[in-house]
């Protein structure tokens, strides 16, 4: 069993280190009302202070009013500046210049997720507030998640945690809506989507990827597409910003 409560510490240290070693003293990203973003809130204002942790909730057509109303909470508990920005008209404009209607669902999905990326970006490019992903090891291993849109940033302080550690160490901090942890996993992106649409259950997918991840060959048929898909995917993580690595000492 991995000492959660040891990770977070360091995860804090390390990303304090990282942040203020480039000359950074703010850090920026999206506030989804959903579980990665809400603890990469919580490690950002341990590790720098609630006032240099600013974050935005970028809503779409897609994004439910439980998703604003619960990260609007979890900022008030943390007590870090947050706004509120509305992108649909910026992704209504977006499809209209294109000289095609999109069929695929994953198109217009992508457009939002690289306009918010976009968006933190910009407010860094103008404050010289550092980009954080929001990402974790379960998605990043299945290339759940859209290059050049959350996958954006100079660091990934989730990407070597599972997201079922993601989950254990957001019950270290009780300024984490309970709303959150319990919540059904979604991007959003589209009506009624959920992680599970495109996913295995994370109870059933994390233990699978530490098997392949190390070396394990004991092969069903699950963990054989499983494995498929973590090598196809392999072109996306090489193009991710680097992850702040777990450890226990």
């Amino acid at each position: 069993m991995k000492d959660i409560k040891k990770i977070k510490e360091n995860l804090v240290y390390d990303l304090r280190d990282f942040v203020q070693s480039r000359k950074f003293s703010d850090v920026v990203f999206g506030l989804s009302g959903g579980m990665d973003s809400a603890l990469v809130l919580a490690l950002a204002a341990e590790a720098l202070g609630p006032q240099h942790v600013h974050t935005f909730m970028m809503a779409t057509k897609n994004t439910s009013g439980l998703s604003i109303e619960l990260a609007k909470q979890l900022s008030y508990n943390i007590g870090n500046p947050h706004q509120f920005i509305d992108i649909q008209p910026r992704v209504d404009c977006a499809l209209k210049t294109l000289p095609f209607v999109p069929q695929r669902r994953t198109t217009v999905e992508n457009i939002q997720a690289r306009i918010r990326g976009d968006i933190c970006m910009t407010f860094s490019n103008e404050y010289n507030w550092m980009v954080l992903g929001c990402g974790n090891k379960s998605e990043a291993a299945m290339g759940y998640c859209t290059l050049y849109g959350d996958t954006c940033g100079a660091v990934m302080p989730l990407g070597d945690l599972y997201k079922t550690e993601v989950y254990k160490m957001a019950e270290l901090y009780p300024a984490i809506p309970q709303g959150i942890i319990t919540r059904v996993p979604s991007a959003e992106l589209s009506p009624n989507q959920r992680d599970s649409d495109s996913l295995p259950e994370y109870a059933v997918l994390d233990p699978i990827l530490q098997k392949i991840e190390s070396g394990v060959l004991d092969e069903n048929e699950q963990m054989a597409e499983i494995r498929r898909k973590y090598k196809a995917m392999a072109f996306k993580r090489d193009q991710m910003p680097p992850v702040l690595k777990t450890r226990e000492r």
